[in-house]
Order: structure tokens, then C-alpha cells, then sequence
């Protein structure tokens, strides 16, 4: 009945079956962006990625029942030369660090960011403290940012498919490609990805998934680094996609 509060009711009841790409466009120019990763560099020099042996370490977490086309696992914490890998940005004077930096294998969090994804999340992710430089190795931020190794990994199978609407969302990878249209064919597994609230696939390191919810939360708190994509390829420093 009207006035009852029934709408928020059933609007609270609603389960979410679209979730939210984050991978951060990392081309630098001055005038559009002003801000860009050039490098990342490790205790040795330029920084090789992740070891295989670390690869290795990812462990199966069971699901009862299964999800279709999917299994979910557990990515082992972070190696100790990886703990000391530094990025190194060129940026225009006065451009800021933003919250959320999500490109290459740990994406980049302010303390803020932080917060809000350990309180949305009880995954286990891991932080770790680091530098942020700029070109010339000076230290740029001026409040702690952190390396964020998103623990929770889905392995999704690769099937052949076509991804519907593609060309209104965001232009896929490689393995988006082959993953994507998998998620579309099967509402059940949509919908629980949709719930989970921060998440990548094994074979794509880079890019992150997240929820509607863990986005809000983000954007609630005024967390900066989430600009929609504005074209199908993105534009720089422009982040965030929606998938239907």
C-alpha cells in the first residue's frame, strides 16, 4: 500500500546481477589527464612481474554447490621482493595522487581506499605500504598509499561467444573476451559475481572486479580514482565500466 514502505522494502530485496570493471587508462598526457604510471621498478631494477613460483601458490576454495564455469581461489600474500616494488609516475605540476590507481599486477590505494575496502571486504586481501615516485625517484605522496594484492581469484571458463552490447560498455582484453560472454550465458553465475565484493580472474592479473555495493561505499567516502569510461576504449586516468 502506499506509504507503507513496502518500495524501499522490496528495492532492499533486489539482488544486483551487474558488477563494475576497474582498470585505470595509464596514458599520460598533460592536458587531458596529467598523470600516469611510466615504470615500476623493484629492488633490483625494473621490476620482472610476478614470480611462478608464486603462481603456484594459489590455492582452490571449494564451493558447495559449485558455480557454473567458475572455481574460486585464494592467491598466496605477496613475495619479499615484490613487497618492494615502487611505482614511478610522471605527472603535470599540481595534478594529484589519485585514491585508486588499478593497473598492472597491485593496483594502488590512498589510506582512505583502504578503509573502506577492509570494511567492505573480509577477504584477507593484502596492503602493503610503499613510496609513490615520481620519475626522478622523489617521493610524491604525502599521505601512506598502499600495494593492494586482491587475494580472492576466479578462474573462469573459457568458452566460445559473443559479449552483448560490448560496443555501450568498455572494450574487453584478450581474456575478457573469452570469459565474458561465459558470465552473460549464465544468470546464475552473474548474479554471484555480482555479490562479490572485490575480485580479479587468474589469467588477468591486472584488471579488478567489484560489486555495486563496494562501489558506492567508495564513492560515498569520496574516494577518487573512479572516473567512468567516457568512450568504448577509455580516456586517460578514466577507470571504471560497467558490466551488464
Amino acid at each position: 500500500m502506499p506509504g507503507d514502505g513496502s518500495d524501499a522494502s522490496n528495492r532492499s530485496k533486489i539482488i544486483m546481477t551487474h558488477f563494475y570493471r576497474l582498470f585505470t587508462i595509464n596514458t599520460f598526457t598533460g592536458k587531458k589527464c596529467g598523470i600516469g604510471v611510466a615504470d615500476m621498478i623493484g629492488p633490483r631494477g625494473p621490476w620482472a612481474g610476478l614470480p611462478s613460483e608464486w603462481r603456484r601458490g594459489i590455492e582452490e576454495i571449494p564451493l558447495d554447490p559449485p558455480w557454473p564455469h567458475c572455481k574460486m581461489l585464494r592467491a598466496p600474500l605477496t613475495p619479499a621482493d615484490c613487497r618492494q616494488i615502487r611505482y614511478l609516475f610522471e605527472h603535470s605540476p599540481g595534478v594529484e595522487l589519485p585514491d585508486v590507481w588499478a593497473w598492472g599486477s597491485f593496483a594502488l590505494v590512498s589510506e582512505a581506499a583502504k578503509t573502506v575496502l577492509e570494511a567492505q571486504d573480509d577477504f584477507g586481501h593484502e596492503y602493503i605500504e610503499t613510496e609513490v615516485l615520481d620519475t626522478e625517484r622523489q617521493q610524491i605522496n604525502r599521505k601512506p598509499y598502499y600495494l593492494l594484492n586482491v587475494r580472492r581469484i576466479l578462474e573462469i571458463d573459457e568458452l566460445r561467444g559473443e559479449i552483448k552490447n560490448r560496443h555501450k560498455m568498455f572494450l574487453p582484453d584478450y581474456h575478457e573476451k573469452k570469459t565474458l560472454p561465459v558470465i552473460q550465458q549464465n544468470p546464475e553465475l552473474k548474479a554471484k559475481l555480482a555479490q562479490l565484493p572485490l575480485w580479479r580472474q587468474r589469467k588477468n592479473w591486472s584488471v579488478l572486479y567489484l560489486s555495486q555495493s563496494m562501489l558506492t561505499a567508495l564513492q560515498d567516502a569520496g574516494i577518487t580514482g573512479l572516473r567512468p569510461y567516457t568512450s568504448y576504449d577509455g580516456e586517460p586516468c578514466e577507470a571504471l565500466g560497467r558490466f551488464e
